[in-house]
């Protein structure tokens, strides 16, 4: 049995980028399909960066993400822009009620194949700023010796 364990860590990868500029209170937005660069890992830590709001957010709200999966190598689940999935989200990603800056980083299993990245800005009555949001996705494995 091995006596040291260590995080073995893959590449940063972008998920969303462009696809959050602006997104509105309660609007949803998807990402194309996601390749992660580093294969053969399991789980990934999720970093939602928020550049601003366009004021002070609700307080207890969040921003939720789903991890759209592809189980018969062609169909995606149910999801997008308009249309929130029936099952609860992979993650969500609470927030300050601050306009300022903010980076909230969660960790979630990562599905096999392809996935599309669907997020909702779920009831923090605030629009994220024109540009520099983004989703981070960095892979992440334990490895025993």
């Amino acid at each position: 049995m091995p006596s040291t364990f260590t995080n073995l860590t893959g590449t940063n990868d972008s998920v969303m980028t462009t696809e959050l500029n602006s997104l509105a209170n309660n609007a949803l937005n998807i990402s194309g399909a996601i390749t992660i660069t580093s294969s053969g890992y399991l789980l990934a830590e999720f970093e939602l960066y928020i550049a601003s709001m366009g004021g002070v957010p609700t307080a207890n709200t969040a921003f939720d993400l789903w991890l759209l999966r592809r189980p018969d190598g062609t169909n995606y689940e149910d999801g997008g822009a308009s249309v929130t999935p029936s099952r609860s989200p992979d993650l969500w990603f609470p927030i300050r009620a601050v306009s300022t800056a903010q980076r909230i980083v969660k960790v979630c299993e990562l599905p096999p194949g392809l996935w599309k990245a669907l997020i909702r800005n779920n009831g923090t009555g605030q629009a994220l700023a024109a540009s520099g949001n983004t989703l981070k996705c960095r892979p992440f494995t334990t490895q025993g010796s």
